[in-house]
Protein backbone atom coordinates (compact mmCIF):
# COMPACT_ATOMS: atom_id res chain seq x y z
CA UNK A 1 0.00 0.00 0.00
CA UNK A 2 0.95 3.89 -0.90
CA UNK A 3 -0.09 5.96 1.80
CA UNK A 4 0.34 9.62 2.44
CA UNK A 5 0.09 10.86 6.10
CA UNK A 6 -1.13 14.67 6.38
CA UNK A 7 1.61 15.56 3.80
CA UNK A 8 2.82 19.34 2.95
CA UNK A 9 4.99 20.13 0.38
CA UNK A 10 6.56 23.97 -1.02
CA UNK A 11 9.16 25.12 -3.17
CA UNK A 12 11.07 28.30 -1.29
CA UNK A 13 8.16 28.96 0.86
CA UNK A 14 5.71 28.11 -2.18
CA UNK A 15 3.25 25.64 -1.29
CA UNK A 16 2.82 23.12 -3.65
CA UNK A 17 0.96 20.21 -1.62
CA UNK A 18 -1.47 20.57 0.90
CA UNK A 19 -2.50 18.20 3.82
CA UNK A 20 -2.50 15.36 1.42
CA UNK A 21 -3.89 12.17 3.27
CA UNK A 22 -4.26 9.13 0.46
CA UNK A 23 -4.07 5.65 0.46
CA UNK A 24 -3.74 3.72 -2.36
CA UNK A 25 -4.34 -0.19 -2.32
CA UNK A 26 -2.47 -2.70 -4.18
CA UNK A 27 -4.44 -3.69 -7.25
CA UNK A 28 -5.61 -0.12 -7.92
CA UNK A 29 -6.22 1.64 -11.28
CA UNK A 30 -6.14 5.23 -10.50
CA UNK A 31 -6.27 8.74 -12.05
CA UNK A 32 -4.92 11.38 -10.52
CA UNK A 33 -6.72 14.44 -12.31
CA UNK A 34 -5.74 18.07 -12.06
CA UNK A 35 -5.04 21.18 -14.54
CA UNK A 36 -1.66 22.20 -14.91
CA UNK A 37 0.06 23.47 -11.67
CA UNK A 38 -2.00 21.45 -9.81
CA UNK A 39 0.93 19.52 -7.85
CA UNK A 40 0.35 16.26 -9.96
CA UNK A 41 4.25 15.75 -10.81
CA UNK A 42 5.01 16.61 -7.56
CA UNK A 43 2.75 14.23 -5.67
CA UNK A 44 3.78 11.58 -7.92
CA UNK A 45 7.61 12.28 -7.30
CA UNK A 46 6.87 11.84 -3.67
CA UNK A 47 6.06 8.23 -3.98
CA UNK A 48 9.63 6.85 -4.75
CA UNK A 49 11.12 9.69 -2.79
CA UNK A 50 12.33 12.13 -5.66
CA UNK A 51 11.02 14.41 -3.22
CA UNK A 52 10.78 14.32 0.28
CA UNK A 53 7.73 16.00 1.93
CA UNK A 54 8.23 19.25 3.76
CA UNK A 55 6.04 17.55 6.66
CA UNK A 56 4.10 14.47 7.26
CA UNK A 57 5.36 10.87 5.48
CA UNK A 58 5.04 8.71 2.80
CA UNK A 59 4.77 4.95 2.94
CA UNK A 60 5.86 2.83 0.66
CA UNK A 61 4.77 -0.85 1.83
CA UNK A 62 5.66 0.31 5.30
CA UNK A 63 9.10 1.81 4.11
CA UNK A 64 8.84 5.90 5.27
CA UNK A 65 10.59 7.56 1.84
CA UNK A 66 12.62 10.04 4.14
CA UNK A 67 14.32 7.17 4.91
CA UNK A 68 17.43 7.19 2.45
CA UNK A 69 18.19 3.91 3.40
CA UNK A 70 15.07 2.59 2.37
CA UNK A 71 15.12 4.34 -1.40
CA UNK A 72 17.28 1.59 -3.03
CA UNK A 73 14.01 -0.91 -2.06
CA UNK A 74 11.19 1.68 -2.63
CA UNK A 75 12.62 2.57 -5.96
CA UNK A 76 12.36 -1.33 -6.98
CA UNK A 77 9.04 -1.29 -5.77
CA UNK A 78 7.90 1.40 -7.45
CA UNK A 79 8.22 2.44 -11.72
CA UNK A 80 7.92 5.69 -12.72
CA UNK A 81 7.45 6.79 -16.67
CA UNK A 82 7.92 10.66 -17.20
CA UNK A 83 5.79 13.18 -19.01
CA UNK A 84 8.87 13.67 -21.57
CA UNK A 85 10.07 10.04 -22.41
CA UNK A 86 13.23 11.55 -24.39
CA UNK A 87 14.48 12.09 -20.51
CA UNK A 88 14.36 8.36 -19.48
CA UNK A 89 15.53 6.69 -22.95
CA UNK A 90 19.66 6.19 -22.42
CA UNK A 91 19.99 3.00 -24.55
CA UNK A 92 21.33 2.68 -28.17
CA UNK A 93 18.55 0.67 -28.91
CA UNK A 94 15.31 -0.48 -27.80
CA UNK A 95 16.45 -4.00 -26.96
CA UNK A 96 19.35 -2.28 -24.91
CA UNK A 97 17.13 0.47 -23.83
CA UNK A 98 15.36 -2.18 -21.89
CA UNK A 99 17.86 -3.85 -20.65
CA UNK A 100 19.78 -0.90 -19.00
CA UNK A 101 17.46 -0.64 -15.96
CA UNK A 102 17.67 -4.36 -15.55
CA UNK A 103 21.40 -4.64 -15.27
CA UNK A 104 21.01 -1.75 -12.68
CA UNK A 105 19.37 -4.30 -10.75
CA UNK A 106 20.67 -7.13 -11.30
CA UNK A 107 18.69 -9.17 -13.30
CA UNK A 108 20.93 -12.57 -14.79
CA UNK A 109 21.92 -12.26 -18.30
CA UNK A 110 19.50 -15.16 -19.48
CA UNK A 111 16.67 -13.96 -17.91
CA UNK A 112 17.05 -10.37 -18.67
CA UNK A 113 17.02 -11.42 -22.35
CA UNK A 114 13.53 -13.40 -21.90
CA UNK A 115 12.33 -10.39 -19.84
CA UNK A 116 13.09 -8.27 -22.99
CA UNK A 117 10.92 -10.08 -25.50
CA UNK A 118 8.25 -10.44 -22.98
CA UNK A 119 7.52 -6.48 -22.87
CA UNK A 120 8.06 -5.86 -26.42
CA UNK A 121 5.40 -8.68 -27.50
CA UNK A 122 3.40 -6.55 -24.10
CA UNK A 123 3.60 -3.27 -25.83
CA UNK A 124 3.31 -4.66 -29.55
CA UNK A 125 6.98 -3.23 -30.51
CA UNK A 126 8.75 -6.52 -31.43
CA UNK A 127 9.52 -5.76 -34.63
CA UNK A 128 11.43 -3.06 -33.51
CA UNK A 129 13.85 -4.71 -30.87
CA UNK A 130 17.18 -3.07 -32.71
CA UNK A 131 15.72 0.14 -33.67
CA UNK A 132 17.53 3.30 -32.66
CA UNK A 133 14.94 4.99 -30.10
CA UNK A 134 15.27 8.34 -32.27
CA UNK A 135 13.81 6.62 -34.84
CA UNK A 136 10.58 5.84 -33.14
CA UNK A 137 7.35 8.32 -32.83
CA UNK A 138 6.90 9.52 -30.04
CA UNK A 139 4.17 7.05 -28.92
CA UNK A 140 6.55 4.30 -29.54
CA UNK A 141 9.19 5.86 -27.20
CA UNK A 142 6.39 5.97 -24.47
CA UNK A 143 5.83 2.49 -24.86
CA UNK A 144 9.28 2.15 -25.10
CA UNK A 145 9.25 3.59 -21.26
CA UNK A 146 6.82 1.83 -20.14
CA UNK A 147 8.51 -1.29 -21.29
CA UNK A 148 11.58 -0.46 -19.96
CA UNK A 149 10.07 -0.10 -16.26
CA UNK A 150 7.95 -2.74 -16.65
CA UNK A 151 10.77 -5.24 -17.29
CA UNK A 152 11.97 -4.60 -13.61
CA UNK A 153 8.80 -5.74 -12.66
CA UNK A 154 7.82 -3.16 -10.32
CA UNK A 155 4.95 -3.70 -7.96
CA UNK A 156 3.66 0.24 -8.61
CA UNK A 157 3.97 1.52 -11.84
CA UNK A 158 3.40 5.60 -12.05
CA UNK A 159 2.89 7.24 -14.80
CA UNK A 160 3.17 11.02 -15.07
CA UNK A 161 1.25 12.74 -17.99
CA UNK A 162 1.96 9.66 -20.34
CA UNK A 163 0.15 11.24 -23.13
CA UNK A 164 0.73 14.54 -23.03
CA UNK A 165 2.85 14.53 -26.12
CA UNK A 166 2.00 12.31 -28.40
CA UNK A 167 -0.77 12.32 -31.00
CA UNK A 168 -4.04 11.16 -30.17
CA UNK A 169 -4.13 7.74 -32.00
CA UNK A 170 -0.69 7.37 -29.84
CA UNK A 171 -2.99 8.24 -26.80
CA UNK A 172 -5.46 5.47 -27.53
CA UNK A 173 -2.38 3.09 -27.52
CA UNK A 174 -1.13 4.44 -24.44
CA UNK A 175 -4.52 4.22 -22.60
CA UNK A 176 -5.04 0.65 -23.61
CA UNK A 177 -1.27 -0.17 -22.38
CA UNK A 178 -2.72 1.38 -18.75
CA UNK A 179 -5.74 -1.07 -18.88
CA UNK A 180 -3.61 -3.82 -19.72
CA UNK A 181 -0.70 -3.21 -17.20
CA UNK A 182 -3.48 -3.30 -14.67
CA UNK A 183 -5.11 -6.71 -16.08
CA UNK A 184 -1.68 -7.76 -15.54
CA UNK A 185 -2.06 -6.92 -11.88
CA UNK A 186 -0.20 -4.42 -11.31
CA UNK A 187 -1.13 -1.29 -8.97
CA UNK A 188 -1.04 1.70 -11.86
CA UNK A 189 -1.53 5.47 -11.06
CA UNK A 190 -1.47 8.24 -14.18
CA UNK A 191 -2.31 11.72 -14.25
CA UNK A 192 -3.43 13.30 -16.73
CA UNK A 193 -5.44 16.71 -17.43
CA UNK A 194 -7.47 15.18 -20.56
CA UNK A 195 -10.75 15.15 -18.73
CA UNK A 196 -12.16 11.82 -21.55
CA UNK A 197 -9.27 9.87 -20.33
CA UNK A 198 -10.67 9.74 -16.65
CA UNK A 199 -13.35 6.98 -17.96
CA UNK A 200 -10.62 4.23 -17.63
CA UNK A 201 -10.03 4.06 -14.43
CA UNK A 202 -12.44 3.18 -11.29
CA UNK A 203 -11.10 5.62 -9.05
CA UNK A 204 -10.16 9.23 -9.69
CA UNK A 205 -8.39 11.69 -7.53
CA UNK A 206 -9.28 14.98 -8.31
CA UNK A 207 -6.29 17.71 -7.52
CA UNK A 208 -6.90 21.42 -7.11
CA UNK A 209 -4.33 23.98 -6.20
CA UNK A 210 -2.30 21.36 -4.43
CA UNK A 211 -5.34 19.72 -2.30
CA UNK A 212 -7.44 16.79 -2.61
CA UNK A 213 -10.54 18.06 -3.23
CA UNK A 214 -12.19 14.92 -4.52
CA UNK A 215 -11.54 11.46 -4.59
CA UNK A 216 -14.45 8.82 -6.31
CA UNK A 217 -15.86 7.46 -9.56
CA UNK A 218 -15.65 9.09 -12.89
CA UNK A 219 -19.14 9.82 -13.22
CA UNK A 220 -19.23 11.11 -9.86
CA UNK A 221 -15.80 13.29 -10.43
CA UNK A 222 -17.31 14.70 -14.04
CA UNK A 223 -20.28 16.71 -12.32
CA UNK A 224 -17.64 18.15 -9.85
CA UNK A 225 -15.43 20.10 -13.28
CA UNK A 226 -17.65 20.55 -15.62
CA UNK A 227 -16.95 24.58 -15.10
CA UNK A 228 -13.06 23.66 -14.74
CA UNK A 229 -12.27 21.93 -17.93
CA UNK A 230 -15.39 21.43 -20.03
CA UNK A 231 -16.93 18.17 -21.38
CA UNK A 232 -16.19 16.61 -24.76
CA UNK A 233 -19.27 14.72 -26.24
CA UNK A 234 -17.78 11.35 -25.42
CA UNK A 235 -18.71 12.67 -21.63
CA UNK A 236 -21.55 13.92 -22.06
CA UNK A 237 -22.85 10.76 -24.22
CA UNK A 238 -21.79 8.55 -21.29
CA UNK A 239 -23.47 10.71 -18.97
CA UNK A 240 -26.47 10.75 -20.93
CA UNK A 241 -26.67 6.90 -21.24
CA UNK A 242 -25.86 6.55 -17.21
CA UNK A 243 -29.03 8.90 -16.79
CA UNK A 244 -30.93 6.89 -18.68
CA UNK A 245 -29.86 3.89 -16.94
CA UNK A 246 -28.08 2.09 -19.92
CA UNK A 247 -25.11 1.79 -18.48
CA UNK A 248 -23.87 2.64 -15.19
CA UNK A 249 -20.67 3.43 -15.23
CA UNK A 250 -18.00 5.11 -17.81
CA UNK A 251 -16.07 3.29 -20.23
CA UNK A 252 -13.35 3.54 -22.54
CA UNK A 253 -14.02 3.46 -26.32
CA UNK A 254 -13.62 0.43 -26.54
CA UNK A 255 -15.65 -0.92 -23.62
CA UNK A 256 -18.42 1.34 -24.52
CA UNK A 257 -18.62 0.25 -28.16
CA UNK A 258 -19.08 -3.66 -27.20
CA UNK A 259 -21.58 -2.58 -24.51
CA UNK A 260 -23.71 -1.06 -26.89
CA UNK A 261 -23.26 -3.68 -29.84
CA UNK A 262 -24.30 -6.33 -27.00
CA UNK A 263 -27.24 -4.31 -26.33
CA UNK A 264 -28.36 -3.81 -29.64
CA UNK A 265 -27.71 -7.42 -30.44
CA UNK A 266 -30.42 -8.57 -27.37
CA UNK A 267 -33.26 -6.10 -28.43
CA UNK A 268 -33.00 -7.75 -31.89
CA UNK A 269 -33.43 -10.88 -30.59
CA UNK A 270 -36.51 -9.57 -28.79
Amino acid sequence: MIKFDRVYFQYDNLPVLKNIDLEIVEGELIVLLGLNGSGKTSLFKMINGLLKPSSGKVFVDGMDTKEEALLWEIRKKVGMIFQNPESQIVGTTVEEDIAFGMENIGVPRDEMIGRVDQVLNFVKMSELKHVEPHRLSGGQKQLLCIASTLAMHPKYMVMDEPTSMIDPISRENILKTIVDLHRLGKTVLFSTHILDEIVIAPRVIYLRNGKIVFDGSPIEVINSVREEFGTSDFIEFQSDLCRRGIIDHFMDVEKLSERLVDLCQSSLKK
